[in-house]
């Protein structure tokens, strides 16, 4: 069966593999690890949900920095959570960057930091332009010192034993993540499994197709037939692409495993309804009614006073004279203005 062949194969690679030098920022106290090849997720069905985590204001409270959002791979510890990021990160790009978001440059043992002002984000630690660190200025301090050559000598330092563990997943999966226990704060954002674990060891490949290999301890043989039974009963309401899962009990392990055609997984993903926003309805303007033309000859034409009239002269007539009725003329009286 071949729940069994992976839970062999899990067994037999745990120490096949090194992992690389720069996971060694993590905490050696790490209690989870999370692997994300971004570069590789960043178009698939997986990218809403993921990105949501990583943007500002998610669950992992990452700094509002453009840069972060096209990284490459993301490896993540907690706690205390830090996150080892890769990609091309050019000093003058994050600096533009981190000034927009009101981080504030400083310098710790020779390595430059950008520390947020808000407590409820993270700050980061610029190792390289290859490599940022993502963390609270705390975290970031104590991971600078761990790697410090001159303050810890190669022979005291201490490393989780996740990263041993994680090895194998470094050249092939996009998604993987290690947890000592299930519920956990950074795993069980991936792994959307409702059941209690002493150990999950999971990861996701989008190369040819889509697989998916998962192994979780239980504690006992009647705990992981019960946890088998819960999970196989949730499978119908998995999307439909999902529902293939594979869930079997193996001493006190469950075993995962789906196997995903390339062809399959390109016909679900292009059937998913797709989430169409309407434009925002704007109430329309009243029409505007234009006043009537008036033809040219309908229009009375401006009234013109009348000029005024000459004032007419003052006649006096003398009556009762032995000559007769006689008439003085006199001149008009000036209106006063």
């Amino acid at each position: 069966m071949r729940v069994t062949a992976l839970l062999l194969l899990f067994t037999s690679l745990a120490a096949a593999e090194s992992h690389p030098a720069w996971w060694t920022y993590a905490s050696p106290e790490a209690t989870a690890l999370v692997g994300i090849r971004w570069e590789a997720l960043r178009l698939s069905p997986f990218a809403a949900a993921i990105s949501s985590e990583l943007a500002e204001g998610g669950s992992l409270r990452f700094p509002d920095l453009a840069c972060l959002r096209d990284a490459q791979q993301f490896i993540i510890s907690s706690p205390a959570l830090l996150a080892m990021v890769t990609g091309n990160f050019p000093a003058a790009l994050l600096r533009e960057q981190a000034m927009q978001a009101s981080m504030k440059a400083t310098t710790y043992r020779g390595v430059s930091l950008w520390i947020h002002p808000s407590k409820d984000t993270l700050s980061v630690a610029v190792v390289g332009e290859g490599l940022l660190l993502v963390a609270s200025r705390r975290s970031l301090e104590a991971a600078i010192d761990r790697t410090d050559p001159e303050s810890a000598r190669p022979a005291n330092r201490r490393y989780s034993p996740l990263l041993a563990r994680a090895a194998r997943f470094s050249q092939n999966a996009d998604l993987w993540v290690i947890a000592t226990h299930l519920p956990d704060p950074l795993a069980s954002l991936f792994v959307p499994i409702d059941a209690e674990a002493k150990s999950f060891e999971g990861s996701l490949s989008l190369r040819e197709g889509l697989h998916l290999e998962a192994v979780l301890d239980a504690g006992s043989a009647d705990d992981a037939t019960g946890v088998a039974a819960e999970l196989r009963k949730s499978i119908p309401s998995l999307p439909a692409i999902a529902r293939g899962l594979q869930v079997a009990a193996a001493e006190s392990s469950v075993v995962l495993a789906l196997d995903v055609s390339r062809e399959q997984l390109a016909a679900a993903w292009r059937d998913a309804p797709v989430v169409v926003v309407a434009p925002p309805v704007v109430a329309a303007a009243p029409p505007v009614v234009p006043a009537p033309i008036v033809a040219a000859t309908e229009i009375p034409p401006p009234r013109v006073p009348d000029p005024p009239k000459p004032e007419a002269p003052q006649i006096i007539r003398i009556i009762g004279l032995d000559e007769g009725p006689r008439e003085i003329i006199l001149p008009p009286v000036k209106k006063q203005q």
